[in-house]
This record gives C-alpha cells, sequence and structure tokens, in this order.
C-alpha cells in the first residue's frame, strides 16, 4: 500500500468484515475502554470457512488491493491454512488480537489473552495463531505460545505459525 491513510482504509474494511464473521461464528473480547479487541474461533470449527467470509464482503479484496497482492496474501493464507489443518483436532484459533498503539505496553493486550487463553485451559485445548510481526512473536511467547513454523516470504518478510498447549497451571491435581 503507498499511503498510510489508504492502508488504513483498507484495514478498517477488512476488521468489519472479520468482526461480522468472528461474531456470528466465534468469540470477540474487548477491554472496558474498547482500545483493545481478541477475536478467537473454535473449538469445533477454529478455521476460518473461506466460502462465508467471501460472501460477507471479502470477494472484493483483489480489488481493494490489487491482484498481484491478493494472488500474494491467498498463497500465504493458503500456506496458513495447510498448517492450521494439520492440527486436526478441537482447539482454538486467536484469529486477531489488537490494542491501539498508544495503549500498547500497558497491560491490556495481557489481559485481554488471559480471558481466551483461561477458556482454553479449562477445556484442556491447545490454540493456534499466525503473525507476521517480530514483536507479536514476543508477546505471544510471553502467553507461552511456541513457534511451529517461521517462513520467509516476500523480499523480506517473514511469518511465525504458533501453537500452545493447554496451561497445567490451572488444573487441580486429579484424585487417585
Amino acid at each position: 500500500m503507498p499511503n498510510d491513510e489508504k492502508r488504513m482504509e483498507l484495514l478498517e474494511w477488512w476488521m468489519r468484515i472479520f468482526l461480522k464473521y468472528t461474531l456470528i461464528h466465534g468469540d470477540i473480547h474487548y477491554s472496558e475502554d474498547r482500545k483493545a479487541v481478541a477475536m478467537w474461533l473454535g473449538p469445533d470449527k477454529p478455521m476460518v470457512n473461506d466460502f462465508k467470509i467471501f460472501s460477507m464482503g471479502l470477494v472484493l479484496y483483489p480489488f481493494k488491493i490489487g491482484f498481484k497482492n491478493f494472488m500474494r496474501a491467498l498463497d500465504i493464507s493458503g500456506q496458513w491454512g495447510k498448517e492450521h489443518k494439520k492440527m486436526n483436532k478441537r482447539h482454538y484459533y486467536l484469529m486477531l488480537i489488537a490494542v491501539e498503539p498508544e495503549f500498547q505496553g500497558k497491560g491490556i493486550g495481557s489481559r485481554l489473552m488471559q480471558v481466551g487463553l483461561k477458556r482454553a485451559d479449562d477445556e484442556g485445548l491447545e490454540c493456534f495463531l499466525e503473525t507476521v510481526t517480530p514483536e507479536d512473536v514476543k508477546f505471544y511467547k510471553k502467553h507461552d505460545f511456541n513457534i511451529i513454523l517461521n517462513k520467509g516470504f516476500g523480499e523480506n518478510d517473514q511469518y511465525w505459525l504458533m501453537t500452545r498447549d493447554p496451561s497445567v497451571k490451572n488444573k487441580e491435581p486429579s484424585i487417585l
């Protein structure tokens, strides 16, 4: 994207579609001040249904970003989907967690993350996510996510796929 204004406009458009999808098919958690949001899918249908998300408006994506960029995004999301399908069991998918930049580093994202992680832990289920931001990898590692794949794409970009095993911290000892 050539300019920040166009990039922000596209991001807002994309977010509306994924928020609508998650409202119907997943769980949305947000901070009281609405400065942060987390969108989770799962555990029975933890993958985005391409037909449903396209019918909600994502079909316009190639026209918004251009065919070349769309093909690149399609290739990357296809790689993510292939790896995600390998989980082949009930789990939670952290589709997105976001905190407004001026509020980052204040624990809001961590508190919001704990809501979804506690649910996964209580159910004994793994979590899955993908990211393209090195700073996010550090954040997710702090929450016990482990890298299962790190791969480059384009000239200087890379992505990480991460999973998190259910925590044993919150489990009560079994009675023999």
